[in-house]
């Protein structure tokens, strides 16, 4: 049966705020949404991607980027490829949209004189765009940074000035692959960050790191925004459906190496069936304070109490 919230924004879906629209960003559908900390994975499969993440709260979405006919297409496969389905005309353009509705003639919060995010309900709080590069190569690094250029021009992507890193409305984040020389290469800007392996982080050569100094990780907020892995790789398989006590152990750990280096840890590929396992994985996630809960699911998402920032958070 169709989500009823992922249908109900259609309308706003297929205007895609093209610059012939005059739909505005839907207040009376978004307005009292409160941003939680998951994350949409695989977005692009929801019959309105983007805006159903957006309505159920989520802070972070994902699109799968492949390089067709010299643009960046997006889909699950290559074969799932549409001449209609790119990156441009399904999120780069609405962000564009939603952000020149809630920032009008470059109007800024009033209390700290950034940019407007997304929510309503938190405007500082920054939207995560994962893209999931598909194919090697630069040209479609290329391409994404060009492709960028409307949310940079504005002001809205995060970004690292060489020294230190300014949080904006839009963080872009390269997974899948990317490479992540080619994102390190520009010592003095960027503002595409790398989706880092969160099970390699306990490389020895981090141990050496200067306390205090993030820069002497190899992953760290200049050069990287998440940590991600997944699920059964960096855990294991489950026996008896239930982690063990050195599985919990190495997820507490992974987690805390994240942390140290001041990284938002997620796992995909969590287990979808049967619920109740799912549900347990999700508890885990949740009491470990995960950076992100990755779902594929956002009517359970909406319906549990999952996703609640950690107290103090």
């Amino acid at each position: 049966m169709p989500d009823p919230f992922d249908v109900a924004p259609a309308h706003f879906w297929h205007n895609r705020f093209s610059p012939s629209s005059s739909a505005g960003y839907p207040f009376d559908f978004f307005g009292s949404v409160l941003p939680i900390p998951c994350h949409s994975h695989n977005d692009y499969w929801c019959r309105t991607p983007l805006f159903a993440a957006l309505g159920s709260g989520c802070v972070s979405i994902e699109a799968d980027v492949w390089v067709w006919n010299r643009d960046l297409h997006v889909g699950h496969t290559q074969n799932s490829l549409g001449n209609n389905a790119t990156l441009q005309t399904m999120y780069i353009n609405a962000l564009v949209g939603i952000l020149e509705v809630m920032n009008p003639s470059g109007t800024s919060h009033q209390h700290s004189g950034e940019p407007m995010g997304i929510f309503y309900t938190d405007p500082m709080q920054t939207l995560t765009l994962l893209v999931d590069f598909k194919t090697q190569g630069i040209e479609t690094w290329f391409l994404l940074y060009n492709q960028l250029q409307p949310l940079r021009e504005r002001g809205w992507l995060t970004y690292w000035n060489g020294i230190d890193r300014v949080q904006r409305p839009i963080t872009v984040v390269a997974s899948g692959a990317a490479d992540s020389d080619i994102l390190i290469a520009n010592q003095t800007y960027r503002d595409i960050f790398y989706d880092a392996p969160l099970d390699d982080l306990e490389d020895e050569s981090d141990r050496e790191a200067i306390l205090g100094d993030l820069q002497t990780f190899k992953y760290n907020p200049s050069n990287s925004h998440l940590a991600s892995v997944k699920f059964q790789e960096a855990i294991g398989p489950l026996r008896h459906l239930r982690l063990s006590d050195a599985q919990i152990q190495r997820l507490q750990r992974q987690i805390r190496n994240a942390r140290e280096r001041q990284l938002i840890p997620r796992y995909w590929g969590t287990p979808r069936w049967p619920r109740g396992l799912r549900d347990v994985i999700w508890n885990l996630l949740v009491q470990e304070e995960v950076g992100l809960l990755n779902v594929d699911d956002l009517r359970a998402v909406r319906k549990g109490q999952w996703g609640l920032w950690p107290q103090g958070g």
